[in-house]
């Protein structure tokens, strides 16, 4: 009895552990089953990154953040400089100076010589206005001197005039038979006839006079109004050249000027610092990656669909998502974007590390209310 009792125990401590084994297949087994029946798809919590690159060619100064720190909104995550060590800044500002006061020595040249050149020309036209002045003077006193005689002539004309009545009153009596009386009356209205004739002729000479008067005002006015130069005002094209020049090299000495300045880049969002592979000291290009901030909330899910239910997808189609870990959660979203083409899944995801899987991408909105850490994975079902 009782060596059967210890072949019993024997061939039951030999069969232990197939049964354990076989035990924990089945587990296997049966967890395999229980997840494939219970998730469809498995999501990743993928949080927005965003990316802060060198806005120009430099030399990166310091990176006040360390990795995982959070930051804020507009909080200085970078300082940069334009000038690298191959560049002489201080001796181009130095010469482009240089360049600038030779520039500007030019243009007071040129301005004195136009200066002078406006002297010159206000000379000359000093000396055509007194041709002009002249002209006028000579009309003016010509029409004065005309204005006497003829109102000395009217004078005279009214005392003949005068006279001839006197005359005639006086010898009416004799003049039929005076010859003499006669002819002395005859010579005195000859005389007023004559002097009649020269005050119409003055007259009509005033005139002409008058004419040539307002001509050589009209004349004088013209000159004055557009033949009198500008003195110092009046651009011309040798100054306007040495101008853009000197405009030119002070945009030059803005520009290195500027590049002496610390270049400061603020961080575009809420977050934390998830990648660093830049680092002070390191000269970079234009567009190169310093950092990466990844948003404090994760707000979207990325899913790869398996190419057998690639069909069945569709944007704005419910899908439940299911937080498998502590504290477990399950919710309702929609697909918001699928994309165009097959991609190759994340390596987290294959089944077999060793063999790459394919599938669609997709986004899901998360749900207001659930809490999803960056990176977490999910089950997507209900497809």
């Amino acid at each position: 009895m009782g060596r059967m009792r210890l072949r019993n125990s024997r061939l039951f401590l030999r069969v232990l552990p197939v049964l354990v084994w076989l035990g924990a297949v089945a587990s296997v087994v049966g967890l395999f089953h229980r997840r494939s029946a219970r998730f469809e798809i498995v999501g990743i919590a993928q949080p927005q990154v965003r990316q802060v690159a060198a806005t120009c060619d430099g030399r990166l100064i310091s990176v006040p953040v360390q990795l995982f720190d959070k930051v804020k909104k507009d909080d200085v995550v970078a300082e940069l400089t334009a000038v690298l060590d191959d560049e002489h800044i201080d001796a181009k500002v130095k010469t482009i100076e240089a360049q600038m006061d030779h520039v500007e020595a030019q243009l007071r040249e040129l301005r004195r010589n136009y200066e002078a050149e406006i002297i010159n020309r206000r000379s000359e036209w000093w000396a055509e206005m007194r041709a002009f002045t002249a002209d006028v003077v000579t009309s003016r006193l010509r029409i004065f001197e005309l204005n006497a005689t003829i109102e000395h002539d009217k004078t005279i004309s009214a005392n003949q005039d005068h006279e001839i009545r006197a005359f005639t009153y006086d010898n009416q009596n004799v003049l039929d038979t005076d010859i003499k009386k006669r002819n002395e009356l005859k010579t005195m209205k000859n005389n007023h006839v004559t002097l009649d004739k020269k005050i119409k002729e003055n007259e009509k000479l005033l005139a002409k006079y008058q004419k040539e008067l307002d001509d050589a005002m009209s004349r004088k006015e013209v000159y004055d109004v557009n033949f009198l130069p500008a003195f110092g005002t009046e651009p011309n094209e040798a100054q306007d050249v040495i101008r853009k020049a000197k405009i030119v090299l002070q945009r030059q000495m803005e520009e290195l000027l500027a590049r002496r300045e610390k270049l400061v880049l603020r961080a575009p969002c809420d977050g934390y610092i998830s990648q660093i592979p830049s680092r002070p000291g390191e000269a970079i290009m234009q567009g190169a990656e310093i950092l990466r901030i990844a948003e404090e909330n994760t707000r979207v899910i990325i899913a790869y669909a398996d190419e057998g239910v690639v069909g069945e997808l569709a944007t704005g189609k419910e899908v439940e998502i299911v937080k498998d870990s502590e504290p477990e959660q399950i919710a309702w979203s929609q697909i918001t974007y699928i994309g165009p083409a097959v991609e190759q899944l994340p390596q987290r995801l294959w089944r077999n590390p060793n063999f790459p899987q394919w599938g669609r991408p997709m986004l899901i909105d998360i749900p207001p209310g659930m809490t999803l850490i960056p990176g977490e994975l999910v089950g997507i079902r209900g497809l």
